[in-house]
C-alpha cells in the first residue's frame, strides 16, 4: 500500500491500496482508500478509478510538485473526471518544500501537511502498487 503521513499530526495519514487491477488502456483498478487522523480511522472507501486517471496521478504525486498552465506559482491542482478523490490540490506553507495536500471527492475533504519529497516518494510506492496490482481478466 501506498501511504503518506501528515508531516506535524502524528498518526495522520492516506494510504492507497489496489484491489485488483484490468489491464488495457481503457480499463481500471479497484481501489481502497483510508485516511486515518490521530491513530484512528476516519474513512474508508473501496472506489475504482481508470488506468488514465491513474497514470496522471502517478505523473503528478511523482514529480510533485507539478505546476499546471496558467496557474500561480505557489498553487497547484490535479483534476479527473472520476466521481471519488477526483481533485488534489495543494499550495505552499511555510518552510521551502512544505505543502498542504487537500484530498476532495464527491464525499471526501481531507487535508495533510507534507514536504515534497515524501509526495514523491508516495507516487513512485503507488506507480509500485499499481504495477503489481492483482490482475483481472474481464
Amino acid at each position: 500500500m501506498a501511504v503518506l503521513q501528515d508531516m506535524r499530526e502524528p498518526g495522520t495519514w492516506v494510504e492507497f491500496r489496489f484491489i485488483s487491477r484490468i489491464p488495457g488502456e481503457d480499463e481500471g483498478c479497484r481501489l481502497q482508500f483510508k485516511f486515518c487522523k490521530a491513530g484512528q480511522l476516519v474513512y474508508d472507501l473501496e472506489f475504482g478509478w481508470t488506468n488514465i486517471t491513474i497514470r496522471n496521478y502517478i505523473k503528478v504525486t511523482s514529480r510533485f510538485p507539478v505546476e499546471p498552465p496558467h496557474s500561480m506559482p505557489s498553487k497547484g491542482l490535479f483534476m479527473s473526471f472520476e466521481k471519488h478523490l477526483y481533485q488534489l490540490d495543494w499550495e505552499e506553507t511555510g518552510p521551502e518544500g512544505c505543502y498542504r495536500l487537500r484530498f476532495f471527492g464527491s464525499d471526501q475533504d481531507f487535508t495533510l501537511t507534507v514536504h515534497e519529497e515524501s509526495v514523491r516518494n508516495f507516487g513512485m510506492e503507488f506507480s509500485k502498487e499499481w504495477e503489481h496490482a492483482p490482475s483481472t481478466v474481464l
